[in-house]
């Protein structure tokens, strides 16, 4: 029981601690929205903008212009959009990390390639009528 008394303080600052983050965890959580668009960028330049409630397949070709057939599909990028949802089906690059960050759907979630300077953004409905003409 002397040993409880000792770290006691130390165990209220640990919950205090874990309740806090779970806080802001929840909070951020509440706070997501669902996206209504995605905003593909190349270059830092928006190049094409897809309803996430539109099912489709796009092929990014590689920066040359490329779209040769490497066994997988095309060189680049294929983005695929389904169910309100966005994820990276295949990518040219070596590492293929944008393809693990598997799929996204709240509005401010992103998929990176780095290789193909490419970047697929989810944006709320308001966000993409600023982009449009």
């Amino acid at each position: 029981m002397g040993r409880l008394k000792e770290y006691r303080k130390d165990l209220i600052l640990i919950l205090a601690v874990l309740v806090g983050a779970g806080l802001i965890a929840g909070a951020f959580a509440l706070a997501r929205k669902p996206g209504a668009y995605v905003r593909v960028e190349r270059n830092g330049k928006t190049v094409a903008l897809y309803p996430l409630n539109e099912d489709r397949r796009e092929v990014f070709p590689e920066e040359d212009g490329s779209a040769l057939n490497f066994g997988e599909g095309t060189a680049g990028n294929v983005l695929v959009i389904e169910n309100g949802a966005v994820h990276m089906e295949s990518a040219s690059c070596p590492d293929k990390l944008c393809v693990k960050q598997g799929t996204k759907s709240q509005v401010g979630e992103t998929i990176v390639c780095l290789p193909h300077r490419l970047v697929a953004t989810v944006i709320s409905a308001e966000e993409a009528e600023e982009l449009m003409p």
